[in-house]
């Protein structure tokens, strides 16, 4: 017979699993909870608007269109894109061609209907050897295509400046193949992988456009071994330049072939030395297989505790998301902007308001430049300029939780393939997202017995509304940021991360005046270059017609009035406006600080100062390459690191497809922006403005270079723009007093 105080223990147990398997299922719940609080809104595909607003870029539908109707006019002769050599004829780039600023503004601000939506295309016109550009509408059903006009540049110029194409790739590859066919030996000797016929040790080739000379097109190539993580820091000794003849009946041929420092005319030439022992020759040991050197893969460490495996902090948005989106259209507190991304120069934001009222037409990314120094051959051609290689079509998709965070909401990047000719869509390459920066937007404290012998405090969180779209070109990633603070203050931000570009390093030949050795053991060095980014900022201040000044910081020294003999020394301001263009470059100088304000010289704030927005930036950067020189002039919007321009429609970007090519004969020169030097006082006003970085990379580099000490930024600021700081209207701010 069981006893009773065996039967109340059996049931106390009971209930004490019950109260523990209750507990256990409300720290669940309370987790899923949390978890979901955390991600409420975040992870979310931005849906498409049904009908494209003004300034939405091409869906893939769209893009379709375009192209069939292109291929069906019987007078432009042309093929499918994947079906393309370089005689024929056919397209290489579809874009949205935005309508001008004055029907865009009637169509936002007057009611008007939505201008015609209008696609730019890009002709490759391989039967006659020019580059055509047409402007085809209306989108989504064309019928009516015209010619547009590309910087007073002819089309045949056009042709030896184009970027490098799926066909023309073809036609590299078939001469690549043969040449590397004769050196098989030479290759598998020097380096253990080869070109033809290869399995698991291939040699992979980029090719790079850049004329020696003004009018011709010459192809840089270069081997680095593949199928190995990070094989942009495998580069090898082994190097080749191609020219074409020119002509409509051009032929390509090779110009050029380099073996361990040492060129040749002819692939005869190399191999006959070669074979004959009478060039000195390569020996690259096979890269290592575990993770090392250019592996990614985390490291193990003794000095690590479990504390270092524990998850990283999550932001969280308890009550959902405070931003609403429409299409490609965002509001966020009193901000609201449209942006879109273009397919040469990326992320571009339009219509940009705070409370309604426009502060900028246009924000956008216009060109990067990336300049390298080093030695025969690979530093002759290693001068980029980035949208040439369609910076836009370059946006790839982006990690959740660490490229953007969970909360993030997500945008396709849908563009033009010119290798398949057809529309091409990357996901999630463009995030939207509510951000803490940790920081105090503004703080104070005050334990002063003034205010009634009460101490208080008032702060508030800076948290913003970013957007965020990541560029891959080749090795390096440029992460672009629009960040929108409550006070009205917007930043323009870049970031560079991804592999180093490396080059054999020539033990003898002062390799150290242009790099350092990252890989002893595969004679690796990373060259000293220089980013520099050009950003485009179309300011409707209070209205279209602005002014430019700037403040002029400078010291006084005087007597002082209450110390006879002694001097009293100070800073002083003088307000210097600008009348024209050439007066509005600006080259920084220390020793001469400046505000650089844009302002509305007939809207005033409530104590009667012009409203007004500054500009400046924490990476201002000097181009050293000589003014005038050849590969200057494409650049020359680096000369000057603010200038302020006329707004015309024939000067809307910096950007040009073929600067890459041909940097002799820019189609794009932004000297002629201001080489007329047009009245600036009242007009409607472009600010374009440049920084960069100096990056000598160094063993920490490897494998991948960081974030930190690689950011740049231009800061756009109200300046007697409001009454007060508007994010005085937040609810985010909070304020203590004793007895609070």
């Amino acid at each position: 017979m069981e006893k009773p105080g065996l039967r109340l223990w059996q049931a106390l147990v009971a209930i004490l699993l019950l109260i523990c398997l209750g507990l256990a299922a409300a720290l669940v719940v309370i987790a899923l909870k949390l978890e979901t609080a955390c991600v409420m809104d975040g992870g979310n595909k931005a849906t498409v608007n049904e009908v494209p607003q003004v300034f939405d870029s091409l869906s893939s539908a769209e893009l379709n269109g375009v192209s069939e109707y292109m291929i069906n006019e019987a007078g432009l002769n042309l093929v499918p894109t994947d079906k393309a050599t370089t005689n024929s004829d056919y397209i290489y780039l579809i874009d949205l061609h935005l309508p001008t600023k004055a029907d865009a503004k009637r169509h936002l601000d007057l009611n008007a209907a939505v201008p015609t939506r209008q696609a730019r295309v890009v002709v490759y016109a391989g039967s006659t050897k020019e580059v055509k550009e047409y402007v085809v509408s209306p989108i989504p059903n064309p019928t009516t295509h015209r010619r547009l006009t590309v910087g007073g540049t002819n089309a045949s110029t056009l042709w030896a400046s184009r970027p490098v194409d799926g066909a023309e790739l073809n036609e590299l590859n078939k001469a690549l193949y043969n040449i590397t066919e004769k050196l098989y030996i030479l290759l598998k000797e020097s380096y253990g992988y080869w070109y033809h016929n290869c399995t698991d040790r291939c040699l992979f080739f980029p090719f790079i456009p850049r004329a020696l000379e003004r009018g011709q097109r010459n192809i840089f190539g270069y081997g680095t071994r593949s199928n190995l993580d990070g094989y942009y820091i495998y580069a090898t000794s082994f190097a080749m330049v191609f020219s074409y003849t020119p002509g409509n009946s051009e032929k390509l041929e090779l110009f050029k072939l380099y073996y361990k420092n040492q060129n040749f005319d002819t692939v005869d030439d190399l191999l006959q030395k070669y074979k004959n022992n009478l060039i000195e020759k390569e020996n690259f040991p096979l890269p290592p297989t575990d993770t090392i050197y250019a592996s990614p893969d985390r490291r193990s460490t003794s000095r690590e505790t479990p504390k270092w495996s524990r998850s990283i902090p999550k932001q969280c948005e308890q009550d959902g998301s405070r931003y609403d989106v429409s299409g490609q259209h965002v509001e966020y507190m009193d901000w609201s902007f449209n942006f879109r991304m273009r397919a040469v120069s990326g992320l571009q934001l339009l219509d940009v308001k705070h409370h309604g009222e426009r502060l900028a037409y246009e924000i956008s990314m216009q060109d990067i430049a990336v300049y390298y120094s080093g030695t025969e051959p690979y530093n002759i051609f290693a001068n980029y300029l980035d949208v040439s290689f369609a910076l836009g079509n370059a946006h790839t998709p982006l990690e959740r939780g660490v490229d953007c965070p969970e909360n993030a909401m997500y945008f396709d990047n849908t563009f033009y393939s010119s290798s398949t000719g057809k529309p091409q869509v990357l996901p999630n390459a463009i995030c939207l997202f509510e951000h803490n920066n940790g920081i105090p937007l503004r703080r104070h404290f005050d334990p002063s017995a003034i205010h009634n012998g009460r101490a208080f405090y008032f702060g508030m969180p800076d948290t913003v509304i970013i957007v965020r779209a990541i560029a891959t070109l080749w090795n390096y990633d440029y992460i672009f940021d629009y960040v929108f603070h409550q006070n009205g203050v917007i930043q323009l931000k870049v970031a560079s991360t991804g592999y180093v570009a490396t080059f054999p390093f020539p033990p003898n030949a002062g390799a150290e005046l242009y790099a350092n050795l990252v890989n002893r053991d595969f004679n690796e060095g990373a060259n000293i270059h220089h980013h520099i980014f050009n950003f485009k900022i179309d300011f409707d201040i209070a209205g279209y017609e602005n002014c430019f000044q700037t403040w002029d910081i400078s010291t006084e020294n005087k007597s002082h009035p209450l110390v006879p003999g002694k001097r009293w020394i100070q800073k002083t301001l003088l307000r210097n406006t600008k009348n024209t263009e050439k007066q509005a470059l600006v080259k920084y100088n220390f020793d001469e600080p400046k505000y650089y304000v844009v302002y509305n010289s007939k809207q005033n704030n409530s104590v009667g100062y012009n409203r007004g927005y500054r500009v400046y930036a924490d990476g201002f950067s000097k181009k050293m390459i000589p003014e005038g020189s050849e590969i200057e002039q494409v650049i020359s919007w680096a000369r000057h690191q603010v200038a302020v321009t006329k707004y015309k429609e024939s000067e809307l970007t910096t950007a040009s497809l073929y600067s890459q090519g041909n940097p002799h004969d820019p189609t794009v020169n932004f000297e002629n922006f201001y080489s007329d030097d047009e009245n600036i006082l009242d007009e409607d006003l472009v600010v374009w403005a440049t920084v960069g970085l100096q990056h000598m990379p160094t063993k920490e580099d490897i494998p991948v270079t960081s974030t930190p000490g690689k950011q740049l930024s231009v800061v756009l600021s109200p300046l007697n723009y409001f009454d007060e700081d508007p994010s005085m209207t937040s609810y985010d701010g909070i304020v203590k007093r004793d007895g609070d």
